[in-house]
């Protein structure tokens, strides 16, 4: 059963690139200068219920702005309409990196489309059983009560992710993976599927697969310490200590912002980077680090 939404042509494109712009690097070329322009435009604008015509709208005005300012070489190279309209599509590739403001409302209302019960009443009813299940700890059950919802349902992404929870309380990495991509092939953005996905690759010790997971979560969700803490936990499995620091130290401030219970996990990672560069007489760093971050740990 799928989720319905309406997208325009400019807007759909934004969509599927939000997972093709991450870590990459990009050059401050015309395409770029627009997408620049572009963002500037949509940070004028209070509300962007009409995603779609305010992006025609700015698209077209920073194109405009861009081209006028441009040298007589890049005006003529860019003067027919097969090469505006290839500028338009790169600028739409980039412009979910230069505007984060953006890029939070695309991923909101993707989060209003796919993290909700089911059109289904038969495929809530077996979630629901199977929530009750689970906090009863009987994660066969729940695992059983979520693939009737399932069989409902092929894209409750509620029962997919909770699936693969069932299955990380078993243990079974292999198959919670599974049903995290499963989630992810529908959502790309599912900050539940691509935080737990992140844990079963690290528990499976395949680290460049779980870093991949929190780089997307700290590029889709910058105020979610998960992502960060994820990234610096990697590091440090991978006695990468000093790349580690920064990260952790995000995540630190995060926790803390937040109130968190989760703060003490950052401690005891941020004190498990402290003591091997310690070993490699390198403690100063920790502690420039730490005051740029205004962290205060216990060590």
């Amino acid at each position: 059963m799928r989720r319905s939404a309406k997208h325009s042509r400019v807007s759909w494109f934004i969509l599927i690139s939000l997972v093709l712009v991450v870590n990459k690097t990009r050059a401050q070329d015309f395409p770029q200068k627009v997408a620049v322009e572009i963002c500037h435009c949509l940070d004028t604008i209070s509300n962007l219920d009409s995603l779609d015509s305010i992006l025609d709208s700015c698209a077209y005005e920073a194109l405009e702005t861009v081209f006028d300012d441009a040298s007589d070489e890049i005006q003529e190279l860019y003067s027919t309409d097969e090469a505006v309209e290839e500028v338009m599509n790169k600028a739409m590739e980039k412009l979910l990196s230069e505007c984060p403001y953006l890029r939070k409302s695309i991923i909101e209302e993707r989060k209003r489309v796919y993290y909700r019960m089911s059109d289904s009443e038969d495929a809530n009813k077996f979630y629901e059983n199977g929530n009750k299940a689970y906090e009863n700890k009987d994660f066969r059950g729940a695992i059983k009560l979520y693939g009737k919802a399932l069989k409902k349902d092929p894209e409750f992404i509620y029962a997919l992710d909770n699936t693969g929870l069932a299955y990380r309380q078993l243990n079974d990495n292999r198959k919670a993976v599974k049903y995290y991509q499963r989630s992810l092939s529908i959502y790309p953005e599912g900050s539940l599927a691509l935080q737990n996905l992140g844990v079963a690759y690290t528990n499976m010790n395949q680290l460049s697969s779980a870093m991949d997971c929190y780089d997307k979560l700290a590029y889709f969700y910058p105020e979610d310490p998960e992502g960060y803490f994820g990234i610096g936990k990697v590091y440090v499995l991978s006695e990468q200590y000093e790349k580690a620091i920064d990260y952790v130290f995000i995540a630190h401030r995060l926790y803390s912002l937040s109130g968190s219970e989760y703060i003490s996990d950052t401690e005891n990672l941020a004190i498990t980077i402290y003591n091997k560069l310690k070993e490699q007489n390198k403690t100063e760093l920790f502690r420039q680090k730490a005051f740029e971050y205004g962290v205060n740990i216990n060590l």
